[in-house]
């Protein structure tokens, strides 16, 4: 049952929901001169849990057959029979050098979330990144940390969050400086976590001759190229417009009045830099159609890999459903929109908006919706224009860092399931982390907006940091009372064996002076036999 712990931990965050609702009151935007209006209890039912669960599937239908295409994807390459050969043989590269490949994983997929403001596209490369780290010693939890862990923390320090800008009306280059601190302080804290832990276990790995499985890394290759062109926002970085440019120029060509593109392409691909998860979907089935041609995968085999992939996939697909299940019964019920609007009242507005943050990101685990409900919130509660700025880096940051622990966090779930980790057990693994990166971003949050920082913040601050010191002599003096104990052990079953090989002696001795004893008398017999027989 370990192994569905996750869904668990989901039934558990919807029930907290609906029993919450029956305790708040909602708040509705819009009705009244200050924009927000405080009306009654609005409870969750259990009817309403089954509808918020269409509504979920229906939201994020692209987002659930993301998950599927990836699970087909790998599914096909899995059928080509190359795909462990070409796991153990990029293992084989970093065998005399395995912290290479924790940073290589952590900063590729940090850093390109960082850069595109999406953290599902990189999904794609997850499972592959795990494999390796645990080929090459590395323990799940370890792998988890280093792979979605890095999208995440990414995400905490993203250049481009299009929601976030739209409503707080900032721009790229808003407080660029400081996302880029946070950006470069998680990934390199992330690093030194991965790399100071626990050490990854002896492996023998030899590289093996493969034919075609140049194809899989070049499939690889290609995937990720066409995501990061087609995802990052180019126009909005760079003012570059000359992808969009080319896509009017070649959609507008026509032959007898039939746009040949859309004829043969269809609507779906947009200009580079526009691309959602659903044309990241198109373009893994077409890998998956191609790696079959290359492998001579049948009809018959290639139809019997998407019903696995498919199969495989779907509890992953689920754990969004599900998930968000939590983010629609909240909108709907309102309670946290009066949760909002009583913490953003708050003088210490630093301190409001990393609460107000932290919150979210237990009740809205979508990063679009979050930013969206709860910033379009607080801008009808705050209305110091001037404070949008620190808002905008404080909510990016302080949500994202609080999903490595938050129990919707859907890419932590769907890490925790497919490497069969308890959610207890993660958190015991990344709490110390997570309360020292917490210090760390707060502190620096504390600094960009010290105009509105009060004695507060400080208290709380220092709060932290005696936590985090009583965590970590609370661990050491566990991990001296184990040692104490592994010691005692050690000694008892020392003494154990010294009393068995003792009493195996003695028998021993016991045995041996008995049978000498009966060759005494023996030998004693034999000669007064002689001696009669001399005197007859």
């Amino acid at each position: 049952m370990k192994k569905y712990n996750v869904f668990k931990v989901l039934l558990i965050a919807i029930l907290a929901s609906i029993i919450i609702s029956f305790l708040i009151p909602q708040s509705i935007i819009g009705y009244s001169s200050t924009g927000i209006e405080k009306g009654t209890i609005s409870p969750i039912t259990l009817v309403d849990s089954v509808s918020n669960g269409l509504t979920s599937l229906s939201v994020f239908i692209s987002s659930f057959v993301y998950i599927l295409c990836i699970g087909v994807f790998y599914a096909v390459i899995k059928k080509s029979g190359k795909y462990d050969d070409v796991i153990n043989n990029t293992a084989c590269k970093f065998k005399n050098k395995k912290g290479l490949f924790l940073v290589i994983s952590i900063l590729t997929l940090g850093i390109l979330s960082a850069v595109i403001g999406d953290v599902m596209p990189m999904l794609v490369l997850v499972p592959a990144f795990i494999d390796i780290a645990k080929k090459l010693g590395f323990d799940s939890k370890k792998a988890i940390a280093s792979t979605i862990g890095a999208i995440i923390l990414g995400s905490a320090g993203s250049l481009y969050t299009n929601y976030t800008n739209q409503i707080l009306q900032t721009t790229i280059e808003s407080n660029i400086i400081a996302k880029i601190i946070i950006l470069i302080i998680s990934l390199g804290s992330l690093i030194a976590f991965a790399l100071l832990g626990k050490k990854a276990e002896n492996v023998k790995l030899e590289e093996k001759e493969i034919k075609k499985g140049t194809s899989i890394s070049v499939a690889f290759d290609i995937v990720i190229f066409l995501i990061v062109l087609g995802m990052v926002p180019w126009a909005n970085y760079f003012e570059f417009e000359g992808f969009k440019n080319f896509y009017t120029t070649i959609t507008e060509f026509k032959v007898f009045d039939v746009s040949l593109f859309n004829a043969i392409i269809g609507t779906t691909f947009s200009a580079f830099g526009e691309w959602s998860t659903y044309t990241v979907s198109i373009v893994l089935i077409i890998a998956s159609i191609i790696l079959a041609l290359i492998h001579k995968i049948k009809v018959d085999g290639m139809l019997e890999s998407v019903a696995k992939g498919i199969r495989v996939a779907l509890p992953f697909a689920l754990i969004i459903v599900i998930s968000n299940m939590v983010l629609v019964g909240v909108y709907n019920s309102g309670f946290f929109t009066t949760v909002i609007t009583s913490i953003a009242k708050m003088s210490d507005s630093v301190l409001s908006s990393s609460t107000i943050s932290a919150l979210s990101s237990l009740v809205y685990p979508d990063y679009v919706y979050a930013s969206q409900f709860t910033l379009s919130t607080i801008t009808y509660t705050i209305t110091d224009t001037a404070i949008y700025l620190v808002i905008a880096v404080i909510f990016q940051a302080i949500y994202s860092l609080f999903l490595l622990v938050s129990p919707t966090s859907i890419l932590i779930l769907m890490g925790l399931h497919y490497e069969s980790v308890s959610y207890k057990d993660w958190i015991k693994y990344i709490y110390k982390y997570f309360l020292g990166l917490l210090i760390v971003i707060f502190m620096i949050l504390m600094i960009i907006g010290s105009k509105y920082v009060t004695p507060i913040s400080f208290v709380v601050f220092a709060i932290l940091i005696v936590i985090l010191v009583l965590f970590i002599v609370l661990c050491k003096n566990k991990k001296e009372e184990d040692k104490e104990e592994k010691i005692v052990e050690v000694r008892q079953s020392k003494k154990e064996t010294v009393k068995k090989e003792e009493t195996k002696s003695t028998s021993k001795k016991g045995k041996t002076t008995t049978s000498n004893s009966n060759t005494k008398k023996t030998s004693k017999k034999q000669p007064a036999k002689k001696n009669t027989t001399k005197k007859k």
